[in-house]
């Protein structure tokens, strides 16, 4: 069997599978696979930069809630992979990953273009069609012949397999309701949550005190308004957590805690070393103790939170409630790492908003890439990213051309290097010089000749450092 038609085998069996789209990586190695796909019906868009590529197909497949294929030639190019097959893992999204390999004889050998990329995901990928649960990425590697040779070559052991169907998930009847009370008073915690289950959870935590993250959908029906350190003055005897693994701090202090947790969510991970997981459709109704006062305080807080926020327009955090105080309720809002999540959470207006992010394995990776992937062409997408996590995806623009629309816009706070850092206790010990040079990543980059290279529109948002050191000194005597 020629190495087209082995080619040809696979991506018949990928299509299948669901994938309607793929990125391609182009190089010698892959070229089969190339020459297959163009010609076929399937949308490809092209990369220079595998990273990019692998994170633009999380996005797409955040989108679309398919299948994304990543083609990519042998070597080191394979690798490129890793960091969104990491991201794809714990987010439960169906990644496809392509590989072109050098025939197995070569393996061990040191040959040029030759790793070991059989394996080379572990535990973040499976490697067959027939049996892929979509739980994680699928990694499909296939040797192809050297050109010039007659050797015998590989067969293709999935490529008759039948693809797998998706499973459709049976919401329970609003009339099969029970109430749950596991605790007298929990807390409960919604992280990211897929859009067809909003509504059935919102129904069933009416009567509960809740902390609505922004990636849940639910943020605006919120119980708790000023914030995740609110929770700490609440009497609550447990936590039920609903959905995605929380991003907020209070879930990684939760470890030492010892409040009870039980989780409902579609994911395979607790995000705790405790706690007993159920699937997020077998969610009853929750009801707690109303807790009157503790209510009236949180209201309290976040009118004083306002009033700081009022006195320092120019604070980083002000800065961020402008801007979703200027966004209609028809805007997509992608928040691109660990900071701007957590300030959106604090300052942004409570509106029906949809927001996205990556669970951020690594922080700062390949979320431009993943935007982009995410944009709506039907609607208005905003980016809200730090200066850093811009500087580590620079690249990821090649892709606007390919789009076939500009419906996005792209705003980074750029406060002059990774300023997380100036908040972390365990830092403050440091020189200053020290920790804004090698810490902080302390810089005077600006972004518009980025903007014009890539004829995009970027907006920068350039906080007064003074400011924010005010509100954030004034935010933590609120809680002392």
């Amino acid at each position: 069997m020629g190495n087209l038609e082995l080619a040809r085998r696979l991506i018949d069996s990928v299509r299948g599978a669901g994938a309607r789209e793929f990125c391609v990586c182009a190089g010698s190695r892959n070229s089969p696979l190339l020459a297959v796909l163009g010609d076929s019906d399937a949308r490809l868009f092209s990369f220079v930069d595998e990273r990019s590529a692998a994170f633009f197909a999380i996005g797409r497949s955040k989108l679309h809630g398919e299948p994304v294929a990543v083609v990519t030639t042998s070597g080191t190019a394979v690798a490129e992979l890793l960091p969104a097959a990491i991201e794809a893992y714990y987010s439960g999204i169906p990644l496809i990953l392509i590989s072109a390999d050098r025939p197995a004889r070569f393996r061990g050998t040191g040959a040029p273009q030759s790793i070991e990329q059989i394996g080379l995901f572990g535990m973040y990928a499976e490697t067959s069609l027939e049996t892929w649960t979509r739980a994680r990425p699928l990694h499909l590697n296939i040797e192809f012949e050297e050109i010039w040779s007659a050797a015998a070559e590989l067969p293709l052991s999935n490529a008759e397999a039948e693809p797998p169907q998706p499973k459709a998930v049976a919401l329970p009847p609003h009339s099969e309701m029970q109430a749950a009370r596991p605790y007298r008073r929990p807390l409960v915690i919604i992280g990211g949550l897929p859009a067809r289950f909003r509504e059935f959870v919102r129904e069933r935590v009416r009567n509960a005190t809740t902390y609505a993250e922004p990636l849940s959908g639910l943020r605006e029906h919120s119980s708790i308004t000023a914030g995740e350190r609110m929770i700490a003055r609440g009497n609550f005897d447990g936590v039920i957590r609903i959905g995605n693994v929380p991003t907020l701090r209070f879930w990684r202090d939760l470890e030492t805690l010892e409040l009870p947790v039980v989780h409902y969510s579609d994911l395979p991970f607790t995000g705790l070393t405790r706690g007993e997981l159920r699937p997020l459709d077998a969610l009853p109704a929750i009801e707690s103790e109303p807790d009157d006062a503790f209510l009236a305080e949180d209201r309290a807080m976040r009118a004083r939170i306002e009033a700081i926020l009022d006195d320092e327009p120019r604070s980083e955090l002000a800065m961020i409630r402008a801007l979703s105080r200027e966004l209609d309720a028809n805007t997509r809002v992608y928040l691109g790492n660990s900071l701007p999540i957590r300030e959106w959470d604090l300052a942004a207006a409570r509106k029906p908003l949809e927001h996205e992010a990556n669970r951020g394995a690594n922080g700062i990776d390949g979320q431009l890439s993943t935007f982009f992937g995410w944009c709506d062409p039907s609607r208005d997408n905003v980016c809200v990213v730090g200066d850093l996590t811009t500087i580590y995806d620079l690249g990821a623009p090649w892709i606007v051309p390919q789009l076939g629309h500009r419906r996005f816009r792209i705003v980074i706070i750029n406060n002059g290097g990774g300023r997380i850092f100036s908040r972390v206790a365990s830092l403050q010990v440091l020189d200053p010089a020290f920790r804004e040079r090698i810490i902080e990543n302390a810089h005077d980059v600006r972004f518009d000749q980025w903007a014009a290279m890539w004829n995009i529109d970027v907006t920068e948002l350039r906080p007064d450092a003074a400011a924010s050191k005010r509100v954030w000194a004034r935010y933590d005597e609120l809680w002392v």
